[in-house]
C-alpha cells in the first residue's frame, strides 16, 4: 500500500489511525496490510439518504461529528430551514433532556433533531409527542422486535430501563406556532455499565446483544414518523398512544414548579395530559417529571 501511494509505511499507519478515532474498524494483518471492516457503523446524510423511504421528513438532513446539542444546532436554523430537516451528531457535548437535566452521548448513540413545522393550533400540539413515541416503540418491534413502553411524558422503556428519551421545545407566538423542535436520544450502540444505577439505562446493543445498524435504525424511525405524522389529528394514534403507556396504572410521583404530587395514574387524555387520582380527588397533569412507585393495588 505504501509502494503504490509513494508514501512511507509510517504515513499509512497515520491515517489508519486517523480513520480508526473516527469509528472505521479496521482489522491489520502482517505482511498481508489493512482490511476495513463490512460492519461500518458510522453516520453519513447521503448513506442514510440513499435508503430514506419518507416523502419528506428527513430530505433535508445534516450529520456532524460533535456538536454541544442537535436541538441547539436545529433551532439555529430553524426559521429558515425547510420543515422535516434533521440534525444528528456523533456526539453531543451539551446533551439535555427535561429540566435541563445532562443527557449522556457518547458515540454509538442516535442523538437526532427534527425541525417542525405544523399548521396547527398550540393545544394540539402535544400529538408530535405522541407519534414521536409511537414512531420510536414501532421501530424497536419491527426491526428487533423488542417491546418498548411509553412512560409518560417522553420516555421509552424497556421493562424499567430507559432506552430512548425525547425532548420537544416549541418556538410560539400568543396564537401561532412557528416550528417545533424534536429532540430524540438513543440508547443505541452504547455500552451503559458505565452509567450510574440511579440513571436506570439500558440499550439496543445490550438487549439484543449485539451491535445494530444505526442507519437502518434512523431510517426506520424516520419513516414511522412520517407514517404517524400524516395521521396525527385520528383517533387512532391518540389510542396507540394510550395503549402502550406504561404509566398507567401504576402509583407515581409527579416534580413539578408546584412540587411534588403522589397518587394513582388513572388516565390520558387526548391533549397529553395525566389524569391522577390523589387521596382526595382527581388531578390533571400536563407537565412534570414522573417517577413510577409501584403498580397500583400492589403490596
Amino acid at each position: 500500500m505504501a509502494a503504490r501511494l509513494g508514501v512511507s509505511r509510517a504515513a499509512v499507519w497515520k491515517q489508519i489511525e486517523a480513520l480508526r478515532a473516527m469509528g472505521y474498524e479496521i482489522e491489520a494483518s502482517t505482511k498481508k496490510g489493512y482490511r476495513m471492516s463490512c460492519s461500518l457503523d458510522l453516520l453519513d446524510s447521503d448513506l442514510i439518504l440513499s435508503g430514506l423511504k419518507t416523502k419528506w421528513l428527513g430530505k433535508n438532513m445534516l450529520c456532524f461529528d460533535e456538536v454541544d446539542s442537535t436541538n441547539v444546532v436545529a433551532a439555529s436554523m430553524a426559521q429558515k430551514a425547510d420543515n422535516g430537516t434533521v440534525v444528528l451528531a456523533e456526539r453531543q457535548t451539551q446533551g439535555r433532556g427535561r429540566l435541563a437535566r445532562s443527557w449522556a452521548s457518547p458515540q454509538g448513540g442516535v442523538w437526532m433533531s427534527i425541525i417542525l413545522k405544523p399548521d396547527m393550533p398550540l393545544a394540539h400540539v402535544y400529538r408530535l409527542n405522541m407519534i414521536a413515541s409511537i414512531a420510536l416503540a414501532r421501530a424497536f418491534f419491527g426491526l428487533y422486535g423488542l417491546s418498548a413502553g411509553i412512560k409518560w411524558p417522553n420516555d421509552l422503556l424497556i421493562g424499567d430501563r430507559k432506552i430512548c428519551g425525547i425532548l420537544m421545545e416549541i418556538n410560539a407566538e400568543v396564537d401561532r406556532l412557528n416550528y417545533v423542535i424534536m429532540g430524540v436520544g438513543i440508547n443505541a450502540n452504547i455500552d451503559v455499565s458505565g452509567f450510574p444505577e440511579e440513571w436506570r439505562s439500558t440499550s439496543l446493543s445490550h438487549e439484543l446483544k449485539r451491535k445494530i445498524l444505526r442507519v437502518e435504525l434512523i431510517q426506520r424511525v424516520l419513516q414511522e414518523m412520517e407514517e404517524a405524522y400524516e395521521k396525527m389529528d385520528s383517533k387512532e394514534i391518540y389510542e396507540e398512544w394510550r395503549g402502550r403507556s406504561i404509566t398507567l396504572g401504576r402509583q407515581v410521583r409527579i416534580t413539578s414548579i408546584n412540587g411534588d404530587l403522589y397518587g394513582d395514574a388513572m388516565d390520558l387524555e387526548e391533549d397529553g395530559a395525566l389524569i391522577i387520582k390523589t387521596e382526595n380527588d382527581l388531578k390533571r397533569v400536563l407537565a412534570g417529571d414522573c417517577i413510577h412507585l409501584r403498580a397500583t393495588g400492589s403490596a
